[in-house]
């Protein structure tokens, strides 16, 4: 195997120390430096790696929440669509043009007022369910 000679300065201590252990293990000062580099390369790669793997295990289960809750948003969506479809009157047809109409000003207003809402940093989730800010009244639930 080719080798590029590389210069490094250490303490005088540590140069005897690498000399008596190359002794002792009858190897080159050249061989037991290359060990201990190697060993020191996998230990930081396999530190990273177990750092990587905690922290896509927690992306993991915070993605499972999302999922939940995207599900569950959908369920209650789903049925509140299908309670109104069901308790609505019919239109009479020479109504449906005028009350379409309503219904889609309605709907761009509802839908005007959400964005600037959550635009301005404020949601019914974080008043209601989202855990307050250290130092933060708790707005919306009882004392206990």
């Amino acid at each position: 195997m080719v080798r590029t000679k590389i210069t490094a300065r250490i303490p005088p201590d540590l140069a005897d120390s690498l000399r008596r252990i190359a002794a002792l293990k009858d190897r080159s000062v050249s061989d037991v430096v290359e060990d201990a580099i190697i060993r020191a390369f996998s230990d930081r790669s396999e530190a990273e790696h177990a750092a990587l793997t905690v922290k896509l295990d927690s992306i993991a289960r915070r993605l499972g929440s999302i999922e939940k809750s995207q599900e569950t948003l959908f369920e209650l969506s789903a049925h509140t669509a299908r309670f109104a479809m069901s308790v609505a009157p019919d239109i009479p047809d020479m109504d449906r043009a005028a009350l379409n109409a309503r219904g889609s000003a309605r709907f761009q207003n509802v839908i005007a007022a959400i964005a600037a809402r959550l635009s301005s940093g404020k949601s019914v989730w974080k008043e209601q369910f989202a855990e307050p800010a250290p130092g933060q009244p708790t707005v919306g639930v009882a004392a206990e």
